[in-house]
Formats: C-alpha cells, sequence, structure tokens
C-alpha cells in the first residue's frame, strides 16, 4: 500500500507545480486587464481617452484637407511649380466655416464650395483633387457629398454656441490660447482655444479634453454664466 500512496502523492504534487503557475499566470493577467480597463476609464474621464479600439484623437478623411496650406501664413514644406517655397493663404475659417459666427454651429462647406476654388486652382494630377472634382461633378460624374469624418464631438445633451465664444474671444485677444500659425485676426485667430492650432495641421486631430470642468473653469475665468441649463437641455 505504501508504494501506492507515495505514486498518489506525487501525482497530487505534480498537479500542484502546474496549478499554481497557471493560476499565477491567470491571476496576473486578470489584474493587468482590469488596470488597462481602469486606466482608460480615468484617461477618459480627466481627458481624452487612450486611442484604442476606435477612440483615436484623429481620422483619415476622404479626402486629403491641408489646413496647413489654406488657414496658416506661415512657409509651407510645399514648393509650387517654379520651385519657390509656398506660404499658407492664411484664410478665415468663416470662408468655409460660414456659419461659427452667426450660428450654434460652425457649417461643413458643401462640395460645391470646395469646387468653386478647385475647378481651376490645382494641380490636374492631384490625387485628392481628383478626388474632390469627382465629388464635385466636374469629371462627367454625378456630384455627391464628401463623408467627412468628425473629429470634434460634445455629447448630445450638451449644448455649445459657437457664435458667442467666437465673438467673446476676437473681442478679448488676450484670452487666446494654443496659437503658432501666425494668424492673429478673425475667427481663425481664436478658434485654437479649443481646438488646437488647425492652422498648423496636416490632419486636424483633438488636442483639448474638452471636458465639463474645462468648460466650467473658463466660464469662471471669464465672468460668464455657470448654471446647468447654459450648456444642457
Amino acid at each position: 500500500m505504501q508504494p501506492k500512496l507515495e505514486k498518489k502523492k506525487n501525482t497530487s504534487n505534480n498537479w500542484l507545480k502546474i496549478l499554481i503557475p497557471v493560476l499565477a499566470i491567470g491571476g496576473l493577467s486578470v489584474f493587468a486587464v482590469l488596470g488597462a480597463f481602469v486606466a482608460f476609464i480615468i484617461t477618459a474621464w480627466w481627458g481624452q481617452p487612450i486611442p484604442v479600439m476606435g477612440f483615436e484623437q484623429t481620422f483619415e478623411q476622404p479626402i486629403h484637407f491641408p489646413h496647413t496650406v489654406h488657414a496658416s501664413v506661415k512657409e509651407l514644406d510645399h514648393v509650387s511649380t517654379d520651385g519657390t517655397p509656398m506660404t499658407g493663404l492664411g484664410m478665415d475659417c468663416t470662408f468655409c466655416h460660414r456659419t461659427v459666427t452667426t450660428q450654434p454651429n460652425a457649417g461643413v462647406p458643401s462640395v460645391g464650395l470646395c469646387t468653386t476654388c478647385h475647378k481651376v486652382i490645382g494641380s490636374k494630377d492631384s490625387t485628392e483633387l481628383t478626388k474632390l472634382r469627382e465629388s464635385g461633378g466636374l469629371l462627367d460624374a454625378a456630384s455627391s457629398p464628401i463623408n467627412w469624418k468628425r473629429v470634434h464631438r460634445l455629447p448630445d445633451h450638451v449644448r455649445f454656441v459657437h457664435e458667442s465664444h467666437i465673438t467673446y474671444l476676437m473681442q478679448n485677444p488676450n484670452k487666446i490660447k494654443n496659437s503658432s500659425s501666425g494668424v492673429t485676426e478673425g475667427a481663425a485667430g481664436v478658434c485654437s482655444t479649443c481646438h488646437g492650432d488647425v492652422a498648423s495641421m496636416e490632419q486636424v486631430k483633438q488636442v483639448e479634453a474638452l471636458k465639463m470642468g474645462q468648460c466650467v473653469d473658463c466660464h469662471r475665468d471669464n465672468g460668464a454664466p455657470t448654471d446647468c441649463v447654459v450648456c444642457h437641455h
């Protein structure tokens, strides 16, 4: 009987040698997953979420639109056809986002507005401009809207009126933040406060968290109302 008992005991010990490391690794794995989840929730609550699982701060757009070319006034990395350095056009935001100073929403330009310029401006060999001209119905095809992907988004129960914020910042330029593109006047000179220095971005990305605490702090600093009904409905 003794050999059988020893054999059974040895078998149990072998199982324990296998089971303990498995449980340890499993426990560490669960701890790591929970830790990552908690980190994601904390960063999403206090700032921008970790850029995973579709929570990126920018997106590839259907057509590449370089704000550096259109909105900045600085010298660009591009060169013209004759080899001379190019500078940004310094266009005001209101040329494309035409309702930003008069309505709650900023407005997204129609493809027709884009093709008004690019019907004649820009190389015919440009892949991105070809996409634009196709959408605008300039290349023997029916016009179709461009499905731009939204980068900045607030919850549906939050009301943000662009007009009042743009007006205030234009009247108080000392409150402007994040501007380094060289644009200092008009709506384009103040949008950087919330959207970052878009005029210096080849691809638009979200740089401010745009959380409630940030908005409330800004309202308090500038003597604006902080009642719930001002922003929530």
